[in-house]
């Protein structure tokens, strides 16, 4: 393929927000002839063509070979665990998907979403200790981008799981909200946590002594914040009494609770009333920190707006806000929060893709959100994953322009993608064709294709790329591979392993070209290659006419080497006048005949003698004129002898 000009993208797995790297071939392969041949997998060889083959090579251009190949970051040692892991949980969950086709199997789904998210943070955990013992920069910085990754992988389910896979009593979402909150986005913990544990008054002498009684109360751990005011100097004082009153008294909701949503929202709103009152008095005006939250805790926008200059991202207060403006919110009324948080002013506005799928979740736009994931640098792990559990949820109802679900289609083509991708690895093929052979008809399609292109450098790759053939049906892979393997040995003379991969893959075409191989190998040398094996071929020697003779002919020496002379003339017999004896081997069969026809015992009778004068007639024009003589006067002697012998009832 002749190019003009040419650029690719280096394909480098970077962070979700870091754009690709752009590489320019070197004008000089442009100014000669540019070739292109694509490989296997995402890989391509670009390499320059001279023009004319006069001229010598460094005259036309440089020797220069540019592999092009997409780096994939699945396929790094740290994350295999990962992919590996993964896999048990999939073909799980498909199991438990097939025996609960007819029931609702809910607790069994989201113990197997639990299950992603436990390996997702395993994978983080692995990658940040990866991290700190990193001494190479490129190293470590490619470590931190994939912590990055998965950290908005985790991010991303665990907020699924909350909105569409859980069953929440009385579908509130707020203790799950606070928890995800928490979770991901831990503010100001460890400070906290080092307070409480110095427990000395005057703790506000701490730099972040405010900021973390702030972040205490907008992750609705009020409970927390209430100890840390306790920490101050002017806990007595009626300000502070005020405020913990405020706290204490705060109403909780909880389905369990034996009251009512709209008895829970009365009780609220006549909190959050006192709370403005308190606020109108100015009784606060002493201490702006406590008016602050005093103002947070009613809900306040401008409050919660002074302070997102404190936080990284909208989702710390996402909680937060709901807390304080609406508690028995359900999960359809997120969206409002959302939109609320994520139009705070900011004085470093950054938009993460992280913003825009939590934005569509909180919006039930599933759509939108399987397309910003299909962005993402994971290798599209998270995808075929998470729309393979919302499916099996019955979540994933999407329709397109003409009104047809294509939640079936969507989901295949992400699970196939995904598949074949790990097809390309030396070691996560047979994960990947998991994959595959759960989405039939195509995936096995896909599957023995991608499988017959394999490389099989070895034996046993070789065998494990048959067993896994047969384990998904793919006989005709199992029996291409077998093909290869024994033309492979059939070229280096090693003719026994040649029989031996042809009948194992059942191929009659490699079958009959190794036995004509044994039996020429014969004819030259005198040697059977594999006598052992073909003695217990068994049935497999019907594959091919060849291999029948190569069988039934190495039963024969074994015969006649256990001086079983009398079974051993009646095979031979049968041999000299079946129709598959091959030409070239005329002058070997009749020549065999020759000991048995000297032997003390009459072995052939008078008709078999004459049948095989017949063949000697007809066959044996390849021997030579002494060879010929003495078979004729042994068979001329037999004949007599047999003539004269008592016939056998």
């Amino acid at each position: 393929m002749n190019v003009s000009g040419f650029a690719s993208s280096s394909f480098s797995e970077k962070s979700v927000n870091e754009p690709a790297k752009i590489v320019v071939l070197p004008d000089k392969c442009f100014e000669k002839r540019v070739g292109c041949v694509f490989r296997r997998g995402n890989q391509f060889t670009v390499y320059p063509r001279s023009q004319t083959t006069t001229k010598a090579a460094s005259e036309t251009c440089d020797n220069v070979i540019l592999n092009v190949r997409q780096e994939i970051m699945l396929f790094s040692p740290i994350l295999r665990k990962l992919v590996n892991e993964s896999n048990g949980t999939y073909l799980s969950l498909q199991k438990a998907a097939e025996a609960a086709r007819n029931s609702d199997n809910h607790v069994e789904l989201l113990k197997l979403s639990r299950q992603y998210r436990s390996i997702v943070r395993v994978c983080i955990e692995s990658l940040q200790e990866a991290a700190e013992l990193a001494s190479d920069a490129t190293q470590k910085n490619n470590l931190l981008s994939y912590i990055t990754i998965f950290y908005s992988i985790e991010c991303i389910w665990h907020l699924c799981e909350i909105l569409f896979i859980d069953n929440i009593p009385g579908d509130v979402v707020l203790p799950y909200l606070l928890e995800w909150v928490r979770f991901h986005f831990p503010c100001h913990e460890q400070t906290a946590a080092q307070l409480l544990e110095a427990c000395e008054r005057g703790s506000e002498s701490h730099a972040e002594y405010w900021d973390t009684v702030t972040g205490m109360i907008v992750q609705g751990r009020v409970d927390v914040a209430r100890a840390l005011l306790k920490l101050h100097s002017a806990v007595d004082s009626n300000e502070f009494k005020l405020m913990d009153n405020s706290l204490r008294s705060m109403p909780v909701y909880s389905v369990y609770g034996g009251i009512s949503t709209g008895e829970f929202t009365i009780s609220w709103k006549h909190w959050q009333a006192e709370c403005r009152s308190k606020l109108a008095s100015r009784a606060l005006a002493a201490h702006p920190h406590l008016e602050l939250i005093l103002r947070l805790i009613i809900g306040d926008y401008s409050a919660f707006e002074s302070i997102r200059d404190k936080y990284d991202s909208w989702f710390d207060l996402l909680g937060g806000w709901v807390l304080f403006t609406a508690p028995w919110a359900k999960r359809h009324e997120l969206a409002s929060a959302a939109a609320a948080c994520a139009g705070m002013r900011h004085r470093s506005p950054r938009h993460t893709a992280l913003d825009d799928m939590v934005r569509a979740l909180t919006e039930g736009d599933l759509h939108q959100v399987i397309h910003d994931i299909q962005q993402m640098s994971d290798s599209g792990w998270l995808a075929a994953h998470l729309t393979d559990m919302l499916f099996h949820c019955g979540k994933l109802n999407i329709l397109d322009s003409h009104q047809n679900n294509v939640t079936h289609v969507l989901r295949e083509s992400l699970i196939l993608e995904y598949g074949s991708l790990l097809m390309e690895h030396k070691s996560l093929w047979t994960v990947g064709l998991s994959y595959l052979a759960s989405c039939p008809p195509e995936g096995l399609q896909r599957a023995e294709l991608l499988l017959e292109r394999l490389p099989v450098p070895s034996e046993a790759k070789a065998m494990r790329v048959i067993t896994e053939a047969k384990k998904y049906g793919l006989v005709g892979v199992a029996q291409t591979v077998c093909a290869i393997k024994s033309a492979f040995h059939l070229s280096g003379n090693r003719i026994g392993s040649a029989l031996a991969w042809a009948v194992r893959g059942g191929s009659a075409r490699a079958a009959r070209r190794a036995a004509q191989r044994a039996l020429l190998q014969y004819t030259r040398e005198g040697t059977l290659p594999a006598a052992d094996a073909l003695l217990t071929i068994g049935p497999h020697m019907l594959l091919a006419d060849q291999l029948v003779f190569l069988a039934k002919y190495c039963e024969f020496h074994r015969l006649y080497k256990n001086r079983d002379f009398k079974a051993a003339g009646k095979l031979l017999i049968s041999l000299l006048t079946s129709k598959i004896t091959p030409d070239y081997f005329w002058e070997t069969l009749l020549l065999d005949t020759l000991p048995l026809l000297e032997s003390d015992t009459v072995i052939f009778s008078a008709e078999e003698t004459c049948d095989t004068m017949a063949l000697l007639a007809h066959k044996g024009r390849s021997l030579s004129e002494e060879k010929t003589e003495l078979l004729r006067l042994a068979l001329v002697r037999n004949l007599a002898r047999a003539s004269l012998a008592p016939s056998e009832e």
